[in-house]
């Protein structure tokens, strides 16, 4: 096995100890000189780690304040992982969520290979509506592993503040820091078609994400069903 350089082992100790709670969301990390000291390596072996943290969006640095742990926010939300705006406007705008379910279940083989769980183990499935412009214009399907959600409850994810990753982060100590994404062409089903107002046969697109935690990690599988009458996916790279 290939060994880790000194900046690699030192990404890794940061986030070992972001994972066990040493820095929470929103808190400082210690100053660069402090912190070499204690980790015992150059300020340039740090630097290099903690750029490697900020690319990764596990950590961001604020100008003439110091590194701070990602704290989820709605404009973060709006920023990085929500992609629907409308055909004429490229501002993205902060959908109204509305629960339509929330069940207990048994993951099949798609959850239990996207969450890296087995087959059978207890997953919570959860069904919103979004709206933007007072039309249902999206479906998400979520489902979470209960082992890693176990005290969640309808009541609380419905009675939530903010977003539901704000949710994930504050109650739960998992971090969404990037998803995978991958977008097809697709029928809804009769009760999809009814939410999103579309007639049957109407073409609709589908978004297939996996959420990913600050060790790589699958915390979330989420299937999106967009109708793409009046919205479309817009996402913005910045080099």
């Amino acid at each position: 096995m290939k060994s880790l350089t000194a900046y690699q082992e030192v990404k890794q100790k940061i986030t070992e100890d972001l994972v066990r709670g040493r820095f929470p969301m929103g808190q400082a990390l210690p100053a660069e000189k402090d912190f070499a000291k204690e980790l015992d390596v150059s300020i340039g072996t740090l630097r290099k780690a903690v750029d490697e943290l900020v690319a990764d969006g596990i950590v961001t640095r604020r100008q003439g304040k110091g590194t701070y742990v990602v704290e989820h926010d709605l404009k973060r939300l709006l920023y990085y992982f929500f992609h629907v705006v409308r055909h004429d406007v490229d501002k993205k705008v902060y959908p109204k969520v509305e629960l339509a379910s929330f069940l207990s279940a048994s993951a099949n083989k798609e959850e239990s290979l996207k969450l890296a769980i087995k087959e059978g183990s207890p997953v919570w499935r959860i069904t919103n509506r979004l709206y933007l412009d007072g039309q249902c214009v999206m479906i998400d399907q979520i489902t979470l592993d209960k082992m890693r959600f176990k005290k969640l409850t309808r009541e609380d994810f419905a009675a939530r503040e903010g977003s539901i990753y704000q949710l994930y982060q504050m109650h739960y100590g998992q971090t969404v820091v990037r998803t995978n994404e991958r977008l097809r062409a697709a029928l809804p089903n009769k009760q999809y078609a009814e939410w999103l107002n579309l007639t049957p046969g109407s073409p609709v697109l589908v978004i297939r994400r996996v959420a990913l935690g600050i060790q790589d990690e699958p915390l979330e599988w989420r299937i999106s069903t967009l109708n793409t009458t009046s919205h479309e996916y817009f996402s913005e790279l910045v080099a």
